[in-house]
């Protein structure tokens, strides 16, 4: 017999058992594209934090100065610590696993206009340094430096969202906003007046977080918003010399704090970290190792269900064959040609459901990509090893079950199968 003719009798043959076969590659149509589009939503979703979390940056920690615990008696109990300049430079010399530092001084909500553009931002006080230990990605135009600092220029970088508001689509650098400070409860305001120097890009992926997001914000140069604002400030970004040294770096933090505040510096709720990005990055490691590994064990229970399907067909299908089979073999049809139809015809039923499986899987993830998705999602990303793995182990797994079957086939004694014999 020729590969042909075996090729032929092998296609007749799911032809003519299409009613039992439907079912079991139905189920490995459904196995293939179940696991395809699980995976490729797990990486759109693992993309999107990622990238969420590399637009600010993976190695700092966003902190804030809590109510503190005083150690001088009750006048100061339960106070704010509103920190200044003096606090920075204390902490850079007396706390040596920090390696960079800046405040993060915001006035929350502030009114500012240009022209009959009206928007309510942030405007925050940051060292030049600040750009090193969280990314700042600038769209045009340049960052604060340290001229900016020491001549406490009037100058400012935009976030994006406040670009737009302000100027559109018109061109910004150079020109000139308004910003309203209000004093004393807002019963008295100052408008302040800065040239734009730069203008961030569009990066961030998640909501408008009122602590980390730039895109609603207004940077100044330290000294210049201590000179404009009616008050000190409550936040700081550090980075610590390594991820070893985070811990070390916060309890120097709290020593230096506490020594010029007077609060206990072994209370750690006196310095809270508000934005930990190194925790967060763990976590996300954390949650999409668990991910994957939540779907190699459902990839594993489909192939495994799907291996159960291919041998009980071929089986069913060989059980009612034995006949075909016997006579076959009394006509002087060889055993390897009995075993290789058997085989074939399992292995173009999972190469076929297989192939389908993944472009129902694809057009699934097409389509979901043009959907509403919440807030943290990214679209599903089909990846071509997503795509081919379920696929090329749900069809060896499957093959694998065929061959038993086929084996039992081919070694029928002759007389046996032609007296209507069990497998």
């Amino acid at each position: 017999m020729s590969p042909f003719a075996l090729l032929y009798e092998a296609l007749t043959s799911i032809v003519r058992e299409i009613r039992r076969i439907a079912p079991m590659a139905a189920g490995i149509v459904w196995g293939v594209a179940s696991v395809f589009i699980l995976v490729a939503v797990g990486r759109g979703f693992e993309t999107t934090q990622r990238q969420s979390l590399e637009a600010l940056g993976d190695s700092f920690v966003l902190l804030r100065v809590n109510r503190a615990t005083t150690t001088r008696g009750d006048v100061r109990a339960n106070a704010f610590v509103r920190l200044n300049g003096e606090d920075m430079a204390a902490i850079r010399a007396g706390a040596p696993a920090v390696e960079a530092l800046s405040p993060k001084a915001n006035n929350w909500f502030v009114q500012a206009f240009r022209g009959g553009n009206i928007t309510r931002i942030t405007a925050v006080g940051v060292e030049p340094e600040y750009a090193d230990i969280v990314h700042v990605a600038l769209a045009e135009g340049r960052w604060l430096d340290r001229n900016d600092v020491d001549q406490e220029l009037p100058v400012c970088v935009l976030g994006w969202g406040a670009r737009e508001d302000l100027f559109a689509d018109e061109p910004y650098i150079g020109e000139q906003i308004q910003i309203v400070f209000s004093r004393n409860a807002g019963d008295d305001t100052v408008i302040r007046k800065l040239t734009v120097i730069g203008a961030l890009r569009d990066e961030e992926l998640a909501g408008d977080e009122i602590y980390t997001s730039h895109r609603r914000v207004v940077f100044l140069p330290f000294p210049t918003w201590e000179r404009m604002s009616p008050r000190d400030f409550q936040f700081f970004v550090m980075r610590p010399r390594s991820i070893e040294l985070k811990a070390t770096a916060l309890a120097e933090v709290r020593a230096v704090l506490g020594r010029r505040h007077g609060f206990d510096a072994d209370n750690t709720n006196t310095l809270v970290p508000y934005f930990d990005a190194f925790e967060r990055k763990a976590k996300i490691d954390a949650v999409f190792g668990g991910l994957e590994i939540f779907l190699g064990a459902v990839g594993a229970l489909i192939l495994l269900l799907g291996a159960v399907g291919v041998a009980n067909v071929v089986l069913m299908s060989v059980a009612a064959r034995t006949f075909e089979f016997g006579l076959r073999r009394a006509l002087g049809c060889k055993r390897r040609w009995i075993f290789g139809q058997v085989f074939l015809e399992a292995g173009l039923v999972c190469l076929a459901s297989g192939g389908i499986g993944f472009l129902l899987g694809l057009i699934g993830v097409e389509l979901s990509g043009h959907m509403p998705l919440p807030e943290g999602f990214a679209a599903p990303q089909a990846e071509l090893a997503t795509a081919w793995l379920p696929g090329a182990l749900l069809f060896l797994v499957s093959i694998g079950a065929a061959v038993w079957p086929a084996l039992r086939a081919a070694r029928m004694p002759v007389a046996q199968a032609l007296h209507g014999g069990s497998l």
